[in-house]
């Protein structure tokens, strides 16, 4: 589709995403896109008061442009990213990946899209960590969101913060804890905090040395945590993380206030 700004569209979304303040324009490597279409799959019942929700299996893709994946609650089988990959060859549409599927195999998914001439860009933050073992302390404010479980609005939440301290006036760091975080205009956590390799203490380093670095950078007046992962086990059947990523974190900051979402 050629106009002079790109279509685009977001897949699959649920009542997570459209949940989310200003979900209509998001931010894809350093320009505004308004969103034009909101996709889902079938058998989902995903309804919206404020945008129309449109089916996969009807939709007409030589539409579109770009594609964003975005996160959801339900389960995405991986027949039907290949098959999304497929589509976007077939329509010239360019993907970018803004999911936090850690067990996805990046490497087949960019295969097959080499293999069928796709442009597919992964959102991610791979920079490198420095654990030199100094812990920096922070004389700037700064409140953290914690999830005692999954899918309890950590980013719904620090969205509206963000947006609530930028209208009173204060220049804002908000870090989220999903990669989604991106299109929103936020930071995100480094990937060596996901990723196997690393020591506990080395990733608390690192962790925390990341963080002083934005904060030099932007001279933020407040800082906005969105902490991965959960703060503990839920149950002796949820055992989850068992709070891993949670005590990284918490032990790379202090936070002023803590908000804790049940």
């Amino acid at each position: 589709m050629n106009t002079n700004e790109p279509c685009a569209a977001v897949f699959p979304v649920d009542e997570d995403f459209m949940r989310l303040p200003n979900n209509d324009v998001i931010q894809l490597e350093g320009r505004q896109q308004k969103i034009t279409y909101y996709l889902t799959l079938g058998g989902w019942n995903i309804s919206s008061p404020n945008h129309i929700i449109n089916v996969i299996d009807k939709f007409d893709f030589s539409q579109l442009d770009v594609l964003v994946l975005v996160n959801s609650y339900h389960f995405l089988e991986h027949r039907v990213i290949e098959d999304i990959i497929r589509i976007a060859a077939q329509n010239n549409i360019e993907i970018y990946w803004a999911r936090d599927d850690r067990d996805v195999d990046r490497q087949a998914i960019e295969e097959m899209s080499d293999e069928l001439k796709v442009c597919t860009s992964f959102i991610c933050n791979e920079v490198a960590a420095d654990i030199s073992t100094v812990l920096h302390n922070f004389d700037i404010p700064i409140v953290s969101i914690a999830g005692v479980g999954p899918y309890v609005q950590k980013f719904q939440v620090g969205l509206k913060l963000r947006n609530d301290f930028v209208s009173a006036g204060y220049k804002t760091l908000y870090i989220s804890s999903r990669r989604e975080g991106v299109l929103f205009g936020a930071r995100i956590f480094p990937e060596f905090l996901f990723e196997n390799g690393m020591s506990f203490s080395e990733k608390i380093y690192g962790i925390n040395h990341y963080i002083e670095k934005l904060c030099r950078e932007e001279q933020p007046d407040v800082v906005l945590i969105s902490v991965p992962g959960e703060t503990m086990e839920l149950s002796q059947k949820h055992k989850l993380d068992f709070g891993y990523l949670a005590s990284i974190v918490f032990s790379a900051i202090k936070p002023d206030v803590s908000i804790l979402n049940l």
